[in-house]
């Protein structure tokens, strides 16, 4: 049973947190919480599967919490809830810690969207963070005929050149293809893949993020 602690910026969209989870049977709430520095120590102390948090909350942003969850013994996944996937904070939060995001309606259905999709071990990603992704990664676009060629999503040689260790040649081909607005479906079709394993090898990119901070890239992508 998924546990989730919820993180919202004020105690009406705590409410409707809570009625998105009652909408899933199965999932738990471990707690609740209002600020960073009042969800800190209850995460340690309840150690829920995933935080579901809105980026931007009264004691400062996100990412200060993503930063601190490194240090923990055990560290929850975290699923930040945004307004809108072109918010210019979400990258921060996203390269120093956390896992997914997903865009709240206001009625609960994008918190659930989201829990469901990252428990299932995949995430979202918009042409913005891919953007950002390269040029964090030291990483030029792919030419468009090589990312969008079917053996593009097999070619697990290293990413030339960059600040990633053993990022991979298909990840910056999936990177520049998302960067150059290409949908998920339109992916798939010219890699032949379904949109589930196209959405677990977005969420390995953001580990590669998270790997920059510690200098240890995360296991590399199955081919």
């Amino acid at each position: 049973m998924p546990r989730v602690f919820l993180l919202r910026r004020c105690v009406s969209t705590l409410q409707t947190g809570r009625r998105a989870l009652a909408r899933m049977p199965g999932w738990q709430i471990s707690g609740t919480a209002t600020s960073v520095s009042e969800a800190c120590s209850a995460i340690q102390q309840q150690r829920p599967d995933i935080v579901a948090c809105d980026l931007n909350l009264g004691d400062g942003r996100v990412e200060r919490l993503a930063q601190q969850c490194h240090f923990w013994p055990e560290r929850p996944q975290i699923l930040l809830l945004a307004d809108s996937a072109d918010d210019l904070h979400l990258f921060d939060a996203l390269r120093w810690g956390a896992n997914a995001y997903c865009i709240e309606t206001g009625n609960g259905e994008g918190l659930i969207k989201g829990l469901r999709r990252l428990a299932a071990g995949r995430a979202a990603m918009s042409p913005l963070i891919a953007q950002q992704s390269l040029a964090l990664f030291g990483l030029g676009r792919s030419r468009m005929a090589d990312a969008q060629a079917s053996s593009a999503a097999r070619d697990i040689s290293d990413a030339p050149g960059g600040f990633a260790p053993g990022l991979l040649k298909a990840e910056q081909h999936l990177l520049s293809l998302v960067a150059h607005g290409l949908l998920s479906v339109e992916i798939c079709a010219h890699w032949d893949l379904q949109e589930s394993e196209l959405e677990r090898r977005l969420l390995a990119i953001y580990g590669r993020l998270h790997a920059l901070l510690t200098h240890t890239p995360p296991d590399r992508m199955s081919a």
